[in-house]
């Protein structure tokens, strides 16, 4: 098993001094390292604001400053775009929600320092062909339908409206997880003024499920890096006990995800320095240690480990865990597509590029590799026992 390094445990605590106020006394080694590895997380302004007085390298210092603050103003923009989505949906009395990256950021102590990146948003599926022609009409420009949501994109952004989540297995039981996220989403979500304008956000119940799902559906595909486990963990300790008890604990367990929550939150809890709370029950040491690894060795969206996209397929179970392979083209599909607009080139000009880039040996395929990394992941994933009930999973056990 991969253990953690000198940068990667330095990278835990300055995250637990930032998000929970932990007391730190770095002895780091190799600054850049530790900021390169903060960016492959996706954490670098929260890293930043916490380690910048112990940094005496003046020239560094100052390199990451320029970064930090180019960060903040991707931040900014996002933020923006949020407000302008909220004017356009307003003057066309359409109801709507933005999930996932603001509604997460704003569980954190500086909001602004969480690293934002496209704006997740849901309208119900009767008001979906007008929102369309609104948003072109606004001047969003069409990206792509990727099935369970289009695509538009407006000032660099990229804009999301879903139809449904990833996450959410295909079958009966996906049907009534699918129905009791969506079905209370928009009547349920609160507003909230975030300075350029009022945004629509999720209520607590509805945020958890959403963070919960959109974690997993992740970590199950080509990984999550330490800013999704960051905003789990500020959402989970900013609940007391019997909150999160009341609002969670019997429809999670009903739909075989409290297992999951309990294990992230550990995982808060020992690397991060958040709060123990009695409803995450005893720590499993050595899953633990593995979950670590596995996001650790990840980085934001597998930034870190590029084989990671292709261990997807060998991780599904065609449907029956949390997604198919039909979903794997798709996925594959949905970031030739961003990368394209991205780039502003042709699809076909990026999976040209990427062609050239294996055939020279530049990103080198090797099969035996991927195996083994989705098999190891696999064995890690199925100890979560995922939409299973207390029953199956005692019966299994």
């Amino acid at each position: 098993m991969q253990q953690f390094n000198d940068t990667q445990i330095h990278l835990l605590r300055f995250l637990s001094a930032a998000l929970f106020g932990k007391e730190i006394h770095p002895k780091v080694h190799d600054w850049k390292a530790l900021y390169r590895e903060a960016g492959a997380h996706k954490v670098f302004p929260i890293v930043f604001d916490v380690s910048k007085t112990f940094v005496t390298d003046e020239a560094l210092l100052q390199k990451a400053a320029k970064h930090a603050r180019r960060a903040l103003s991707v931040t900014v923009n996002i933020n923006y775009t949020h407000a302008d989505l909220g004017r356009v949906m307003e003057q066309a009395h359409i109801p709507y929600v933005s999930f996932k990256g603001l509604a997460s950021a704003l569980y954190y102590p500086k909001p602004e320092l969480r690293t934002g990146g496209d704006v997740d948003f849901y309208v119900a599926s009767e008001d979906f062909e007008r929102t369309e022609k609104v948003l072109s009409d606004a001047g969003y420009t069409f990206v792509e339908d990727g099935g369970k949501h289009v695509v538009y994109q407006k000032n660099d952004v990229f804009f999301e409206m879903h139809r449904t989540l990833n996450g959410i297995p295909d079958n009966a039981l996906g049907d009534r997880i699918r129905a009791d996220v969506f079905g209370g989403l928009l009547q349920s979500a609160r507003e909230y003024d975030i300075g350029q304008g009022v945004v629509k956000i999720p209520d607590t119940y509805h945020h958890g499920m959403i963070l919960l799902l959109h974690t997993l559906s992740h970590m199950l595909k080509e990984g999550i890096g330490l800013r999704h486990l960051c905003d789990w963990a500020v959402f989970a300790a900013s609940l007391s006990e019997e909150e999160f008890c009341s609002i969670f604990e019997k429809r999670l367990k009903e739909y075989g995800l409290w297992r999951f929550a309990c294990l992230l939150s550990l995982c808060a809890n020992r690397y991060l320095g958040a709060p123990y709370k009695a409803w995450q029950g005893r720590a499993e040491d050595t899953l633990l240690e593995k979950m670590m690894c596995d996001i650790m060795s990840s980085g934001n969206f597998g930034e870190k480990d590029a084989d990671r996209k292709r261990q997807i397929k060998y991780i599904s179970d065609r449907g029956e865990y949390t997604h198919s392979e039909r979903s794997v083209i798709a996925q594959v599909r949905n970031t030739l597509n961003k990368k394209a607009a991205k780039q502003q080139k042709s699809k076909a000009a990026v999976l040209m590029e990427y062609l050239k880039n294996v055939t020279s040996g530049k990103r080198k395929l090797d099969t035996a590799k991927t195996l083994e990394g989705a098999a190891q992941r696999k064995a890690v994933y199925q100890e979560f026992h995922l939409f299973e009930s207390e029953e199956q999973t005692d019966e299994k056990k």
